[in-house]
């Protein structure tokens, strides 16, 4: 069983694997010296568009076909169940991804070096939130896990990406690597756990916004993110198969890698100034206060990550996600009877969305996609904003509600 496999000393190991396959092909495109065919090859993983055959070489598509035969069996219960859950939940997945699962994994000292090295990320912070955000999307939108399906050429395009920088990173004479103490770039381990960022995080994230999810939903989600590990190079036995694995790896490795660096703070006031621009004017405060909100509790033996990461302590928008704790947690999605905590959950997480896909025009990728079947499911259509309730629409009244029932009690715990 693999959960016997994860130990110390055999992720210790690990952090020196990379990805075979997709570090050949890298490797072998420049000792080429097919200078040319690098170029395109990253402007098109960085951009999201296709890959056009007739300017590959025939060594890459054969990698395509390869990891497109080798996709794993994805029960078809599951996969419907995941992508159900996703059109339920998208804005508020897409709210723990950036507010969780990215500081989170700005708090990984070994893996953030690698982050820090693809500068880009600094001077575009909300770029790994688009990409993030987008590889979800392709991946949970209508046949997107299916051959020739977009989920699918996503992860075989950020394999690829991976391969390509592991490749520079290594060498690049003028800042050396100390693979003794960082390990391969982008290793086993790191992918390990990113995979569980994208899969049980987001489920944590969930739960500590009193989303309650069935074991079947968490069992799906968890299920459909392993096949896509699978595609992205992961070794087999690091891929959990229940929650419990999932729990016990991500545990594992939240124990061994998060730990202070300078380079995991600046990733992460980046990162906010980023999503102070995805947030509505009033709610620029909002970032830090779901960071804290996320990164306070006690999941890593009691040391406060957002603290080490120096997030700002929150302001009145703590009361947001913390008054899920007193008003009762999400009941009755948009009707009157909805808890005002709730209400302003969804109007932040959907005009999160609506803000990203605003926001994604221009730049050196392409425009963040959204499926027009989940921009009517999450209220973004045009057509569809029409019939936001009248509770939504007066959005200053239901804020100052919130402000008022709620300021004193949860600031008085949360804000020092």
């Amino acid at each position: 069983m693999a959960p016997s496999f994860w130990t110390h000393a055999s992720l210790d190991a690990l952090r020196m694997h990379g990805d075979p396959l997709a570090d050949s092909v890298i490797e072998r495109l420049f000792t080429e010296g097919r200078v040319d065919a690098v170029n395109f090859l990253m402007r098109a993983l960085v951009s999201n568009d296709d890959l056009p055959s007739s300017q590959l070489p025939p060594y890459v598509l054969d990698y395509l076909a390869r990891t497109s035969a080798d996709l794993p069996a994805i029960d078809a219960e599951h996969l419907r169940r995941a992508q159900a859950l996703f059109g339920l939940f998208g804005p508020e997945i897409m709210a723990v991804l950036g507010f969780y699962s990215l500081p989170a994994s700005y708090a990984a000292r070994k893996g953030v070096q690698v982050l820090d090295r693809t500068g880009y990320l600094r001077k575009a912070p909300v770029r790994r939130l688009f990409e993030t955000a987008q590889f979800v999307v392709d991946v949970m939108s209508a046949g997107g896990l299916e051959a020739g399906g977009r989920g699918l050429r996503t992860a075989q395009k950020v394999r690829l990406m991976h391969a390509a920088v592991r490749h520079l990173i290594l060498q690049d004479t003028a800042r050396p690597w100390d693979a003794a103490e960082l390990g391969m770039p982008i290793n086993q381990e790191d992918m390990a756990g990113t995979l569980m960022t994208f899969s049980y995080v987001v489920l944590e994230g969930l739960k500590a916004l009193d989303i309650a999810l069935s074991s079947r939903q968490q069992e799906a989600w968890l299920h459909a993110w392993g096949a896509v590990g699978h595609v992205l190079g992961l070794e087999p036995r690091l891929i959990p198969s229940n929650m419990e694995e999932a729990r016990e790896l991500t545990f594992l490795i939240r124990e061994r890698q998060i730990a202070p660096s300078s380079e995991g703070v600046v990733m992460t006031h980046s990162l906010m100034e980023g999503l102070k621009e995805l947030v509505p004017g009033p709610l620029h405060g909002l970032p830090a206060s779901l960071i804290h909100f996320f990164l306070d509790q006690d999941q890593w033996r009691g040391l406060n990550v957002a603290d080490m990461l120096q997030v700002p302590r929150p302001d009145w928008t703590a009361v947001i996600p913390e008054g899920l704790r007193y008003v009762g947690g999400f009941v009755g999605w948009m009707g009157d009877r909805t808890p005002v905590a709730a209400r302003l959950l969804r109007f932040v997480s959907r005009d999160f969305v609506a803000a990203m896909v605003r926001a994604g025009n221009g730049g050196p990728r392409a425009t963040f996609s959204l499926p027009e079947e989940l921009q009517s499911k999450w209220l973004l259509a045009p057509e569809r904003r029409a019939a936001l309730p009248e509770a939504l629409r007066g959005f200053g009244e239901v804020l100052a509600a919130a402000r008022d029932a709620l300021t004193p009690r949860v600031l008085s715990r949360k804000v020092a």
